[in-house]
């Protein structure tokens, strides 16, 4: 609520206002008196059938309740009036007439509303009536007049009024305004106001005082409508004991909103005026049945007239309370309403008319200013409160934007210093793996040399633990490196049409020896359509997700075997699928998805869980499990990166199978049938090896000359070729470099250098340890096949031996695409 602080100036314009309002209606009252010369003839003899003519004072009233309803009730009245002038314009008003009348001058009609069969009683304009009379009509001195009512059960006739027609039917005029038109234009503007109302309470729910006040308004303008409807909507006695019952209809729903507004906790005497709605009805029908219903309507209106001083005391409480314009103008506005309601209940009282003109309606004008005020300051309230938070919006937006912009400043440096540290990373991890391949490249070399030598039982298990030792090594060097790779997105795929017998039959050799010293059994199922159909992926990326399944599969199964499955599925879209199965204890389903995850593991104990590297439960081997959780990673990755889709099924205690879907190709050319390897002899090849690390090129030597090879060293490309002479004796066969070479020259410019005083173009195979995005990428773009170190023997001898026998000519195309399938991850 708004507190004005200093009342006085409120205080005296509402109150001028209320003023203003009490002139107006007590002007309207005034008017509706008649100020004129006009004759008001005050008692007639009155002509009842059945009954002896007496003279009876007006207005007069007759009730019959149990009248005859095919004659009612018809009584006549005789009046006499002198006129002095015959020849005016003459008319008689009746101001109230409650039932079809019948009037005649001198035996003449002037008025006739008396319809066979009577209609209902007269309501609203038809209870007043203005009948002129003829000049003819008249007779200078006395006159007689004559007025027949027709009722069915009650006729009232009020004083009757003989004078000049433009002075009565300024009266008639008037009194149909006051009673009829402005009453119902009031009612209008209190409905309009109390839907208004109602309309803000059920946009603004909670205000429950809104409700009460809007209802009450409703009720007050329907019920001031129903009292001037032409037609009732009830027959006697309903019509009246319902048209009383309207009062408190719409006073208690008002007399709660004053209370409750002026927060005075009255709850016995709201509970009191809700009783009252209901039993009251019953009161006044029970009144009725005793003959007293005229005295009980009376005494009822006064009661909720007390109600209504009620709500008066309470507003004015409130008003003392919160000097606001609001509470002046509601305890102006309940005043007038009570002083109204008890003038017209008063006036009510005196039978000195039957038709008065009731106040109580005009008194809902009143609500006009309050509603309108309500309206205006609840708008400004809201603006003021809209506008205050708008300023506050608009703080908290400049905090936030200053909050916004240190933390992109933040973020910013962070991102700096986080692509920093992930530069140092990279560096770091790429120094790191460079140097630590080297002697891990040269340790593999010298194992795969001392195998050859003649060791005993003891001797020879230890030199295969230091091999497993160094395989494990080597997978993760490699996995981290995938990692960052696909980290970086250096990581491209090329997809073609490939075959995929002869890579699944690589890999199965590659894989044979592993699982043979584990006596597990590694068995390759083609279908028969792989020879005729291809598949359309990257070549390399497929390798390397296949042969992480392989490697997992043959490290972690204890006992049984290992199967590497391909077959062709028909459908709607044709598609490879391979598929790796095992024989380990398998993976909860709580975990099978897991196992994706990067560096997530299980235990590898095999009590009941699935373990590897990602999860597999494959052990019960002696070899060191060693590794990162990162094997079904790559897998995932990589054939994400593909677009290709990777399924795992397992049972717990009975094995795993992981499926990789491929697409086929639309070329349906049939594959070249993979012609089956033999072990091949490389005694006598030529080799030229060149690393800027003595420790590497000596293992490197030791290991091919325990296969027979003829093998030159060098430190760089002039070295080597001065060892080996460049013209003199039989050139090298195949040049095994290193990519990173002292002075800032790579294994590339070797190659050229050693081709360019050859004249010749021998296959080459670059050996490395890099592992940063800016050399892999120069390693594919060189066009020579590379392996990253440590280099398995294995993969080097069958290069050489691929190298050596599949040569035709320069031998370098078939050798690099060779190599190349082995190189690649």
């Amino acid at each position: 609520m708004r507190d004005f602080g200093n009342i006085r100036g409120w205080h005296s314009r509402f109150a001028a206002a209320a003023l203003l309002w009490l002139g107006l209606a007590g002007a309207a009252f005034a008017a509706a008196q008649p100020q004129t010369p006009a004759q008001e003839l005050q008692q007639a003899l009155r002509l009842q059938p059945g009954e002896a003519a007496q003279v009876v004072p007006l207005p007069d009233t007759l009730n019959l309740a149990r009248a005859d309803e095919a004659t009612g009730l018809r009584p006549s009245y005789r009046l006499s009036v002198e006129l002095g002038d015959a020849t005016a314009r003459t008319a008689i008003y009746l101001p109230g007439v409650f039932a079809h009348a019948r009037v005649a001058v001198n035996g003449h009609t002037v008025a006739d509303r008396i319809r066979e069969p009577l209609p209902r009683p007269p309501r609203g304009a038809d209870r007043l009536l203005l009948a002129t009379v003829p000049a003819e009509f008249l007779r200078a001195g006395r006159n007689e007049i004559e007025v027949t009512l027709a009722g069915r059960r009650m006729t009232s006739l009020s004083r009757v009024w003989v004078g000049d027609e433009d002075t009565l039917r300024s009266l008639y005029e008037r009194k149909l305004l006051l009673t009829v038109h402005s009453t119902v234009a009031a009612a209008a503007v209190i409905m309009a106001l109390s839907l208004c109302v109602l309309l803000l309470w059920a946009r603004r729910t909670g205000e429950s005082l809104y409700a009460y006040f809007g209802i009450g308004g409703l009720l007050w303008a329907l019920h001031t409508v129903w009292t001037v409807l032409p037609n009732p909507v009830l027959n006697p006695p309903h019509l009246s004991i319902w048209w009383t019952m309207g009062y408190p209809f719409f006073c208690a729903p008002l007399v709660v909103f004053c209370v409750r507004l002026a927060q005075w906790h009255l709850p016995r005497f709201e509970r009191t005026l809700w009783v009252g709605l209901a039993v009251g009805p019953v009161l006044l029908y029970g009144a009725h049945f005793a003959g007293v219903l005229d005295t009980a309507q009376d005494y009822w209106r006064l009661l909720w007239l007390g109600a209504v001083a009620v709500g008066v005391v309470a507003v004015g409480r409130y008003a003392l309370q919160q000097r606001n314009a609001k509470g002046v103008l509601l305890l102006a506005t309940g005043a007038v309403a009570l002083v109204f309601g008890l003038r017209d209940w008063w006036v009510d009282q005196d039978l000195s008319d039957n038709h008065p003109v009731f106040l109580t309606s005009y008194s809902g004008l009143l609500f006009f200013p309050l509603v309108a005020w309500i309206l205006i300051d609840s708008f400004v309230r809201t603006a003021r409160e809209l506008r205050q938070l708008n300023v506050e919006l608009e703080r908290r937006v400049a905090s936030k934007s200053t909050q916004l912009l240190q933390a992109l400043d933040e973020m910013r440096a962070a991102k700096d210093a986080a692509e920093s540290a992930n530069r140092a990373k990279s560096s770091f991890l790429a120094a790191a793996s460079h140097d630590l391949r080297q002697p891990a490249h040269a340790l593999g070399l010298y194992l795969a040399a001392l195998r050859g030598e003649t060791l005993n039982a003891a001797q020879l298990e230890l030199v295969g633990r230091m091999s497993d030792a160094t395989a494990a090594l080597d997978t993760m060097f490699n996995a981290l490196l995938d990692i960052s790779r696909m980290d970086a997105g250096a990581v491209q795929v090329r997809p073609r049409p490939f075959e995929l017998e002869p890579m699944l039959h690589r890999l199965a050799d590659e894989f044979s020896h592993e699982a043979a010293v584990k006596g597990l059994r590694l068995s390759v199922r083609v279908s028969a359509a792989a020879r005729q159909w291809r598949a359309h992926s990257d070549p390399m990326l497929v390798e390397r997700i296949v042969r992480n399944l392989l490697g997992n599969a043959i490290k972690y199964t204890r006992q049984g075997g290992v199967l590497l499955g391909c077959r062709k599925c028909g459908g709607a879209v044709p598609s490879w699928r391979i598929q790796v199965w095992d024989t380990g204890p398998g993976i909860a389903a709580g975990d099978r998805e897991r196992v994706f995850e990067e560096f997530f593991q299980l235990d590898p104990s095999g009590r009941g869980q699935g373990a590897s590297d990602k999860g597999r439960g494959h052990g019960g081997d002696t070899s060191p499990r060693l590794g990162l959780g990162l094997g079904l990673s790559i897998v995932r990755r990589l054939a994400q990166l593909l677009g290709h889709r990777v399924s795992l099924r397992s049972t717990l205690g009975r094995g795993t199978c992981l499926t990789l879907e491929l697409p086929t190709t639309a070329d349906d050319a049939p594959a070249e049938v993979r012609a089956t390897r033999e072990t091949r002899s490389l005694a006598g090849l030529r080799v030229g090896v060149i690393d800027d690390e003595a420790q590497v090129r000596e293992s490197m030597r030791v290991l091919l000359e325990r296969w027979g090879c003829v093998v030159t060293t060098g430190a760089s490309a002039d070295e080597l070729l001065a060892r080996a002479g460049s013209s003199a004796g039989a050139p090298l066969q195949v040049l095994v470099v290193d990519y990173q070479l002292r002075k800032g020259s790579t294994g590339v410019e070797a190659i050229e250098a050693v081709r360019c005083a050859y004249r010749a173009d021998p296959p080459a195979l670059i050996v490395s340890g890099v592992s940063d995005a800016t050399r892999l990428a120069e390693l594919h773009a060189s066009g020579f096949a590379w392996l990253i170190k440590p280099v398995p023997p294995e993969r080097l001898r069958s290069w050489l031996v691929e190298a050596l026998h599949g040569r035709s000519g320069s031998a370098g195309t078939s050798t690099r695409r060779e190599a190349a399938h082995a190189a690649r991850p």
